[in-house]
């Protein structure tokens, strides 16, 4: 492949709307990086670490709403950025995944640094393309033109998601012309449509709603700025109407449910069919509670709608009673059902609220009387946290605690709840935090902490970026879930006990570090962490927990709320 259609690759991506693109050093990508550099359009952010590169690109699309590029030479540097891929696939986020890569005669005859990379993310990938590597007639211009334009449009449409092209490149690789012009460049557009409900079936759909004396609204995860919240407030203003939603969902519905494994807490066989909807209306992306899924599929409600407008998840039935799908943007049918359905006399979200009110009242009782452990640092962090802050929430405990507090509903918050994996949410908020335009903090347990801490190799952390990380001493998630703790090899094996602290590790890379291991000791340094004395330097505070006691807590939490 020409150094002119590598400057080809640069000039149609950029000109299709990408405006940044995260490289990782390496020989086999050397040229295209070269001249993605010389291109004078495109950003470039050099991460040396390529799964930590990945989340950072990951972070870094979630704000821009369209694709990054990420480049990184052949071989099992690859593999390294398939984690960020699954991500951004189940969390449908879009990026083009570029990997240089050896002509394929090279291929699996004993040649240097070479895999099978062709579809080598087929399980979780929008689209792959293996580019040509003959490029001398206008053909072939026109061949790898159209795949290119291809590539980038797959990232937002029919869904938005991850999109890979294998780039072969041969020797020499470093005898370049170093300005070469990237001759014709064909640039072909898409234009986003709205897919509305025709009238006749939205007619249908408004006479079984209107119908119903009781509708349960699920919002799964959702990016913060959407145009939704008008919508469902109006579809939402009906007695026959309850509204559950979590942290990552990012709405803010007056009277709905905020907090929904301490609302639902409790509720027992001989209780579920007073709660249980005619109705089941969910969007968004993943749900966290695991609560609110097991209640779900016991309920079985007669109709679930569920809208979604990415085909791959037609029938996604996460709850087991799935009647039908409704291929639109949620704000667009929202919209449309609002305009036109009847409020109904019913007590429906009446009894979700008073459950929730008498949850709120314990919820604050226990509190009140609580030892320093997990559950306590998470309701002092979320009255502390400045508003302006986006949130970037760590699996798996971080993410669970979020719910079971109102306040973290002040935030905008995301999470890495596509494949619900512990490694790279430093990374991810480190590229959100380059790139957005809020101060970020992400809150992070010391597993995934300690298995990220590359993220803080990186040359381009900014210092808005704050870290709080939670260190009981392992994955103090396998004494709060049921069943690991009843085995003596939860220690050695299962939880990842250990005795590592970060200030090592800030230290090294330039991080300032804080650290707490008491109530009194945490409120004195979190203003200093959140103040301008860090020297515009990105910082990261280590709040030590007791293990054994701070899981009793939670599970004492919960058998108190229903006491």
């Amino acid at each position: 492949m020409s150094q002119e259609h590598l400057s080809l690759l640069a000039a149609i991506i950029a000109e299709k709307g990408i405006t940044h693109a995260v490289v990782s050093p390496g020989s086999r990508n050397a040229p295209a990086i070269i001249a993605f550099s010389r291109s004078g359009r495109l950003k470039l952010t050099s991460i040396p670490d390529e799964r930590s590169a990945g989340f950072y690109a990951l972070g870094m699309a979630q704000q821009l709403g369209r694709a990054v590029a990420l480049l990184c030479t052949s071989g099992s540097a690859a593999l390294n950025y398939a984690p960020a891929v699954a991500e951004a696939y189940y969390q449908k986020v879009p990026l083009l995944v570029i990997t240089a890569d050896r002509p394929a005669e090279w291929i699996d005859q004993g040649d240097g640094q070479t895999i099978r990379q062709q579809e080598v993310y087929s399980n979780f990938i929008r689209k792959s393309f293996h580019l040509p590597v003959n490029n001398s007639t206008p053909a072939n211009h026109w061949h790898f033109s159209r795949m290119v334009n291809e590539a980038v449009d797959r990232t937002l449409f029919p869904a938005r998601g991850p999109v890979h092209l294998n780039l072969p490149l041969a020797e020499p690789l470093y005898d370049l012309q170093l300005n070469p012009e990237p001759g014709d460049i064909r640039i072909n557009k898409l234009i986003e449509v709205e897919h509305r409900i025709p009238e006749s079936a939205l007619q249908e759909l408004v006479a079984q709603w209107n119908k119903a004396g009781s509708k349960l609204i699920l919002a799964g995860q959702l990016p913060p700025g959407h145009d939704l919240k008008h919508w469902l407030c109006q579809l939402a203003d009906d007695p026959s109407v309850a509204v559950f939603t979590e942290t990552t969902s990012n709405l803010h519905v007056p009277g709905s449910i905020r907090c929904i494994d301490r609302t639902i807490e409790g509720i027992t066989d001989e209780q579920l069919p007073g709660y249980t909807p005619d109705i089941l209306l969910t969007f968004g992306a993943a749900v966290v509670s695991k609560k609110v899924k097991a209640l779900l599929r016991k309920m079985k409600p007669a109709q679930h709608w569920h809208i979604n407008p990415d085909p791959d998840d037609f029938h996604l039935d996460t709850y087991q009673s799935l009647t039908l799908t409704i291929p639109s943007e949620a704000a667009v049918f929202i919209r449309q059902l609002a305009a036109v359905v009847t409020p109904a006399q019913s007590d429906y979200r009446a009894c979700w609220q008073l459950l929730s009110e008498r949850h709120l009242i314990k919820h604050g009782d226990y509190l009140a009387n609580a030892f320093f452990s997990d559950l306590t640092v998470f309701e002092t962090l979320f009255r502390q946290i400045p508003d302006d802050t986006h949130l970037h929430l760590g699996n798996s405990t971080p993410i669970r605690y979020a719910q079971l507090f109102d306040e973290a509903s002040r935030y905008a918050t995301w999470s890495n709840r596509g494949t619900s994996g512990i490694d790279g949410c430093v990374s991810t908020a480190a590229g959100a935090a380059a790139i957005g335009k809020h101060p970020v903090t992400v809150i992070t347990g010391d597993i995934g902490f300690f298995y990220d801490s590359n993220a803080l190799w990186n040359n381009h952390l900014p210092s808005s970026l704050r870290i709080i990380l939670i260190n009981n001493g392992g994955g103090n998630i396998f004494r709060v879930i049921p069943g690991p703790d009843r085995y003596e090899e939860l220690e050695p094996y299962i939880e990842t006990s250990h005795r590592f602290n970060a200030e090592g590790i800030a230290k090294n890379f330039g991080v300032n570090y804080y650290s707490a291991g008491d109530q009194p000791t945490l409120l004195k340094v979190l203003p200093g962490f959140y103040g301008k004395q860090n020297n515009n330097q990105p910082a990261l505070l280590e709040i030590f927990t007791p293990a054994v006691s701070s899981a009793e807590a939670l599970k004492n939490y919960f058998k108190f709320i229903v006491s």
